[in-house]
């Protein structure tokens, strides 16, 4: 296998569609950016009586890739050598949101067109190669799942290399460990998924 090819492989597992002979280009330096919840739905108001205190659930659940982060280990859930971790995006963002409009009783689903457009609304002019986020979809109590898009973003030109859904089961105690659970397992998930393709 020559150098290129040796280099590219990792990153295939982002484009399902994809075949060996139809290889992108892609920076090696990865940017975590967090996950945004500014379009995100919690269905189920007995599951979230205190709606007035999902922001504190909202930095923390983003903030355990740095907390914990050999759990939420974002590398390996990448496929990559390394990463560079830069909340402040979606710091920023969360802190905009009406925590209490987020909780209804009705199912929501994005699509993808919807998600593109919150990962294209960052400006990452600023980092260099492929940033990733999350972009939360629905916490759904009713259901007992959450959901998420994995997105990479190509930093400079904003352009989208990869948006895939995941719907992951909840597990733990306490509302933050509860929900924290659907992403941990969406790491595993796709660490697996990339592991397999290698």
């Amino acid at each position: 296998m020559n150098l290129f090819y040796s280099l590219i492989l990792p990153f295939l597992a982002f484009f399902p569609s994809f075949e060996k002979d139809q290889l992108v280009n892609i920076d090696e330096s990865v940017t975590w950016i967090g996950i945004d919840y500014s379009e995100a739905k919690f269905v189920g108001s007995a599951g979230f009586t205190d709606p007035s205190d999902l922001p504190r659930f909202l930095l923390e659940w983003n903030d355990f890739v740095i907390t914990e982060p050999d759990k939420y280990d974002v590398k390996k859930a990448l496929g990559v050598p390394s990463v560079t971790i830069d909340l402040a995006f979606t710091y920023a963002r969360n802190k905009e949101i009406d925590t209490e409009a987020m909780v209804q009783e009705e199912d929501f689903k994005l699509s993808k067109e919807e998600v593109e457009a919150v990962a294209k609304s960052y400006d990452l002019s600023k980092i260099s190669g492929t940033a990733a986020m999350l972009v939360a979809e629905c916490y759904n109590k009713k259901r007992l799942e959450g959901s998420h898009w994995l997105v990479l973003i190509d930093a400079q030109t904003s352009e989208i290399l990869s948006a895939e859904r995941f719907v992951e089961k909840l597990g733990g105690f306490g509302l933050r460990n509860y929900w924290a659970r659907t992403i941990y397992e969406l790491f595993e998930s796709n660490a697996k998924a990339i592991k397999k393709k290698k």
